[in-house]
């Protein structure tokens, strides 16, 4: 049963589900008011004992139907938390902004939809 507000249940964001970028499959998933990600499977074996079941990604908070803004994102591969922004775009991929200081000199990542445990090694 969903979290109830004002009498109906809470909607889930549009970009709840699993999501894949480079060699990591995100969980997005409601939080605090905000959107939130956490690992649910890595390419490598050894990332995944470190990183399973790690949230990542928090803090976007929904800035218009399809955008969300004001997140972070910790990246385990260099150790650093970098702002983000985000964009549901009408193909249906996610493209997320992904900076320090101003989104200008920040790079984007293209996220795709996975289904959930469609590869070996998904974290429990």
């Amino acid at each position: 049963m969903g979290l109830m507000l004002h009498g109906a249940p809470a909607a889930a964001s549009p970009v709840d589900g699993t999501w894949a970028i480079r060699d990591l499959i995100l969980e997005i998933f409601d939080c605090h008011d905000a959107v939130c990600g956490r690992v649910a499977w890595t390419k490598s074996p050894q990332q995944r004992r470190q990183d399973c079941g790690r949230t990542i990604v928090w803090g976007l908070s929904q800035a218009g139907p399809e955008t969300w803004s004001g997140g972070s994102i910790y990246d385990p591969t260099d150790g650093n938390t970098y702002r983000l922004s985000a964009a549901l775009e009408s193909d249906g991929t996610l493209h997320a902004r992904i900076y320090q200081g101003i989104p200008l000199f920040g790079k984007t990542e293209i996220l795709t939809r996975v289904p959930p445990h469609s590869r070996d090694g998904w974290c429990a």
